[in-house]
């Protein structure tokens, strides 16, 4: 029963980063994909380089200018 329980904890912690990528609203589109395929390779280092490299408030939405 241990054993079961040490595997669904790994489990969960190297889960855990790619739901985190998917559920930002940092990046969008195939910027996401690239960093999603980073983090499943390389997990912990690949979450850690993603909240440091990418804005914190994403991609700011091109709009019309308001006229004063």
């Amino acid at each position: 029963m241990d054993e079961i329980a040490f595997l669904l904890l790994i489990l969960s912690a190297y889960i855990l980063p790619v739901v985190l990528v998917l559920n930002s609203k940092r990046t969008q589109g195939h910027e996401k994909n690239a960093w999603l395929i980073g983090i499943i390779f390389f997990s912990w280092l690949g979450l850690v380089m993603y909240f440091a490299i990418v804005p914190k408030h994403g991609h700011k939405k091109k709009g019309l200018k308001k006229k004063a």
